[in-house]
């Protein structure tokens, strides 16, 4: 038989959750109870530098697609 302890543990007040995307993002979100009940108060993104110039290049489609119209 296993022991069940009957003192409540406390979930974390301050806690960090980290995911990866499938393009190489970092996004970590940052969790406080105290400050916010309902999510999280501050996410940071990590970009790759792959992704970065990706968005360079779409960019310049875009802008050469708008000159010769």
């Amino acid at each position: 038989m296993a022991y069940i302890s009957k003192t409540q543990t406390e979930p974390p007040q301050k806690f960090t959750r980290e995911y990866t995307n499938d393009n190489g993002t970092i996004s970590t979100w940052y969790y406080d109870r105290t400050k916010s009940s309902s999510g999280p108060f501050k996410v940071e993104h990590q970009y790759t530098k792959e992704y970065l110039d990706s968005l360079k290049e779409k960019k310049k489609k875009v802008a050469n697609k708008t000159k010769s119209s």
